[in-house]
């Protein structure tokens, strides 16, 4: 037996048993995967039901697509439960899913989201923006898992910046949806952008702030670049639409209600507050090394 042998087997030897890896994001995948996929699920049934009485589908469609929605629920458990087919259906499920919406609610068609919510109402525009959030989530933590199921960073220093991605998320997805509202009374809500493509654009902004906030505790350049150019994106957009023109703030307060004029500043703070932090994050080593 040579030298190599002998030290790679007093390497394993010394391992401790029971050491379990570290995965690249601040939760472990499988508890990620979990989350994202019913949120996914629960959103797209939600929809599939407003669908059925908008008349967009039949129901020998809903019969079917429900009938996916148990292949989804059972792929998700056998995710979590660490089985390599869960983790390929539930992913393989979600971007199919997120390729369906996005074709029938967020493109210049009968069912573009702008006049699916004149009929069905302005919860169902929340649900098709954060439900283009929840699939992205769930590719990506399906991604994750395959390698990475149970594994987490044990970096928690930058747990506030993923606390301030999910309660920004959450507010840009009600701000988009308020902006929905506002092009549906013939206000620029979006600017010159059409209501499908700005929802559809913010939605992809709002995952990619939080994909950033999950992947910067051990993978951190890669998460602070994602969570400045999401936050740099909303932060442009606010300057756009709020202050230089598109919808002021005290428009929004009028047509809409004072809160919602408060989600969205509050989202720009939130935004402009985090993209200072990740510059920092990224420019500090780099002074430091040519110091």
């Amino acid at each position: 037996m040579g030298g190599a042998s002998i030290r790679k087997m007093l390497r394993m030897q010394a391992r401790p048993a029971g050491r379990v890896r570290q995965g690249p994001l601040l939760i472990p995948g499988r508890v990620l995967l979990l989350f994202s996929g019913l949120l996914a699920l629960a959103l797209s049934v939600f929809n599939l039901f407003h669908e059925l009485h908008a008349a967009e589908v039949d129901r020998n469609y809903t019969i079917v697509a429900l009938a996916i929605g148990v292949v989804w629920l059972a792929s998700i458990i056998l995710a979590f439960r660490g089985q390599p087919v869960g983790v390929l259906l539930t992913g393989a499920l979600a971007f199919s899913d997120l390729g369906a919406i996005a074709t029938a609610h967020f493109t210049s068609t009968a069912g573009a989201i702008g006049s699916y919510v004149l009929q069905e109402g302005l919860p169902v525009a929340a649900a098709l923006i954060g439900l283009v959030v929840a699939c992205v989530l769930t590719v990506m933590a399906a991604i994750v898992c395959w390698g990475h199921a149970s594994g987490s960073s044990r970096r928690r220093e930058t747990l506030p910046l993923l606390i301030v991605a999910a309660i920004g998320t959450l507010l840009a997805v009600l701000d988009a949806t308020d902006n929905v509202h506002l092009a549906g009374q013939a206000l620029p809500g979006f600017g010159t952008t059409a209501a499908e493509d700005g929802a559809f654009t913010a939605a992809i902004i709002a995952a990619l702030w939080l994909v950033g906030g999950l992947w910067i505790a051990r993978v951190r350049r890669t998460g602070a670049l994602l969570i400045a150019l999401a936050t740099f994106m909303i932060c442009y957009s606010f300057v756009i639409l709020h202050v230089r023109g598109g919808t002021p703030l005290t428009v929004i307060a009028t047509k809409s209600g004072l809160i919602w004029a408060v989600i969205a500043a509050a989202v720009a703070i939130l935004a402009a507050a985090s993209l200072v932090v990740t510059l920092g994050l990224l420019v500090i080593p780099i002074v430091r090394r040519t110091g």
